[in-house]
């Protein structure tokens, strides 16, 4: 999902809420079901093109979202950061803690649950999030993590 906001006529703004069809974020369906929940309906809504991608383009007021929007980026940012850490402990895994074949996935998310902390994120260089995770914290808890699935380690 991608958060667009833009300036709206006297002083107001809008929000557009852009889902890619081809290929859906991972936090697509949690805020999708955050606007069931709340019963959040967009002004406008309509399918086309968005950046070269089949898309769903919502259109909400932005006073209409209020804090709802806050809500949506935190689902978003959750996700991301998951994913960061998913692919730094799957960085620091590599060739140095055999997983077995098959037990990977879920090694890899309780490791992601024990180091999903505020602290494990940092403004890299460019600006952008970066997961910055002790790798030998995170190695120990693996093979814990792998003892515990029955594997060796």
């Amino acid at each position: 999902m991608f958060i667009k906001v833009e300036p709206a006529e006297f002083f107001m703004y809008r929000v557009i809420l852009v889902f890619d069809l081809e290929g859906p974020d991972s936090e697509d369906q949690e805020v999708r079901d955050y606007m069931a929940e709340w019963e959040l309906e967009p002004k406008y809504q309509r399918t086309g093109d968005f950046e070269g991608r089949n898309s769903e383009l919502m259109q909400f007021g932005g006073c209409y979202l209020g804090k709802h929007l806050g809500r949506m980026s935190e689902i978003q940012r959750g996700h991301v950061e998951r994913e960061l850490i998913a692919a730094e402990i799957g960085r620091l895994l590599d060739g140095a803690v055999v997983v077995p074949e098959g037990r990977r996935e879920e090694a890899v998310r309780q490791l992601v649950e024990a180091f999903h902390r505020p602290e494990a994120f940092q403004a890299g260089e460019d600006g952008m999030l970066e997961a910055s995770l002790d790798a030998g914290a995170v190695r120990d808890a693996a093979r814990e993590v792998v003892a515990g699935l029955g594997g060796g380690g």
